[in-house]
């Protein structure tokens, strides 16, 4: 296939999904810095707690070191730490204890990529997760879960395993079984945490994989690919995005014991005034699934997903 056949293909798919009935995305909230002349309004890192919260980690203006970490509920504004680190802040969670975890995606040139901090601005430990990270996600009881893209391929640390579990004290407890009748994550392209519990739908089997404690099951192949975003309650899901044309588009699914199967028609997630999702960031906690575009922190949950269309009328 040449390039201008991908081309028209690709702009037929996007005529396609563009076709699709919407659904709004719910709850905007602005996220802020608390005094923009002292810090910049571009975020490091975004994240949502498992308690519903978000994160936000906002450079300093002047001296990148220095950051400042808030939180986020629905009455607004609540805790703030001002901190100095050396790290590339990539990811940013909770974990028991009033603490925060601060996270860089590369480990090459700096191992230590990880450190814990309190709400004081005092950093309590350090630790290493690994090269390569894609998604980093805490649970109520301060596990860690950790999944890596394709360039942790080869690496000798957890990263090689495709996805990895720590304690809340950084200690490595779990690695995806390698070599074993289980798909192999070449790619973690998704990662959902919902309580104790991780799933994900990795590259490139795209197999819909559940992780309950040290035990795997495979739920099957996926109804869709190249999601990049999962949701699950019980027997019901959703794939988020797809292949470069897909990106906005919602895909229900039905889990049983046997299989993982498409439910219904698919959907184009949209923001609440019908206006693309492009440039978002995903984050995903059981049913619920949490969208950040420049600095607007948006929800929707599975329930508003699999409604009947059109959730959007323009």
């Amino acid at each position: 296939m040449t390039g201008d056949d991908y081309d028209q293909r690709s702009l037929q798919r996007r005529r396609e999904v563009l076709a699709l009935p919407m659904v709004a995305l719910q709850h905007p909230r602005h996220l802020a810095p608390t005094n923009r002349l002292e810090w910049r309004t571009v975020p490091d890192a975004v994240g949502v707690g498992p308690e519903g919260a978000a994160y936000a980690v906002w450079p300093h203006s002047i001296d990148s070191r220095r950051k400042q970490v808030a939180s986020y509920t629905e009455a607004g504004l609540g805790a703030v730490a001002e901190i100095q680190t050396q790290l590339r802040v990539r990811f940013v969670q909770p974990l028991p204890g009033d603490q925060l975890l601060l996270v860089a995606a590369r480990a090459r040139r700096q191992p230590l990529n990880a450190e814990i901090w309190n709400w004081q601005g005092q950093r309590t430990g350090v630790g290493q997760l690994g090269d390569a990270i894609e998604s980093l996600l805490t649970t109520p009881s301060g596990k860690v879960w950790v999944g890596y893209f394709d360039e942790a391929l080869g690496g000798r640390g957890p990263e090689g395993h495709g996805l990895a579990r720590f304690s809340s004290s950084l200690d490595s407890e779990w690695l995806y079984p390698g070599g074993s009748s289980l798909p192999s994550i070449v790619d973690c392209y998704t990662l959902n945490v919902d309580g104790e519990d991780a799933y994900c739908c990795p590259y490139t089997g795209f197999h819909l994989l559940a992780m309950r404690g040290d035990t795997v099951t495979d739920r099957g192949p996926a109804p869709h690919h190249f999601a990049d975003g999962l949701l699950i309650d019980g027997t019901r899901g959703a794939l988020i995005g797809g292949q470069q044309a897909e990106y906005d588009q919602a895909t229900p699914m039905h889990l049983d014991t046997r299989r993982v199967a498409a439910a219904g028609a698919p959907r184009r997630i949209v923001r609440p005034n019908g206006i693309e999702i492009a440039g978002r960031g995903y984050q995903c906690r059981g049913p619920n699934l949490h969208v950040f575009i420049n600095n607007t922190w948006y929800q929707i949950g599975l329930d508003t997903l699999t409604a009947p269309p059109p959730a959007v009328s323009i």
